[in-house]
């Protein structure tokens, strides 16, 4: 198979993601694997629009990533008001302009406000907190192109790279709107503390589970 030299819309995007779920990210008219970034053949995407129910390799996260997103997201909709904070898995869409290129991302785990502001599309545009788990396939995307990304969102507080061989959070935190701190978080004693939501997640249970993973 050959790489993909066609430019998509955003509606052969939604299409694919409806028929074959989220895993899929959308790069200024290039489709990509959610979890290692790379360009998509059009010998799958074709198959994809025409959902002609083909099998086909995913890039897909391993249990142990599942296992901590799930951790953060159950923990975090326990913690957090619903009539104030929306929590996410693997959702929403979130659409990102960014040198004048139009992406759309799906955060691992997101929290939005309960008032959300859409596209006329339905891609978020106001998140508040956004975590990404890092595979072996996406340091790079995680730690540079997302996070170049993200801060360009004007209402993104906090964004959280959380590794899944080791116990190690980065988190990266707005003090103006080109000025963000980063703290290392590194043993099981330390917890995240996010200040957007006045919520403290341990280590522990961020990582509950994942042994034998």
């Amino acid at each position: 198979m050959t790489t993909s030299t066609t430019l998509y819309t955003k509606t052969d995007y939604d299409k694919i993601c409806e028929f074959a779920g989220s895993h899929f990210e959308y790069d200024d008219g290039l489709i990509v694997w959610k979890y290692n970034g790379q360009v998509i053949e059009d010998e799958i995407l074709t198959k994809l629009l025409n959902q002609e129910g083909i099998q086909i390799y995913l890039e897909m996260a391993t249990h142990k990533h599942y296992q901590i997103s799930n951790n953060i997201q159950r923990k975090l909709m326990f913690s957090l008001n619903p009539n104030l904070f929306r929590v996410y898995s693997n959702m929403p869409n979130i659409f990102i302009v960014i040198d004048g290129k139009e992406k759309i991302r799906i955060p691992d785990v997101a929290v939005t406000p309960q008032k959300q502001i859409l596209t006329k599309d339905n891609y978020l545009i106001n998140p508040l907190i956004i975590f990404e788990v890092v595979s072996p396939s996406s340091v790079r995307t995680d730690y540079i192109d997302k996070l170049r990304e993200y801060k360009e969102l004007e209402t993104l507080q906090e964004y959280i790279i959380v590794e899944q061989d080791k116990n190690l959070l980065v988190h990266y935190q707005r003090v103006s709107a080109a000025e963000w701190t980063e703290e290392k978080i590194e043993t099981e004693k330390d917890f995240l503390y996010l200040p957007t939501v006045s919520v403290k997640l341990e280590i522990s249970e961020i990582y509950a589970d994942c042994e034998g993973l």
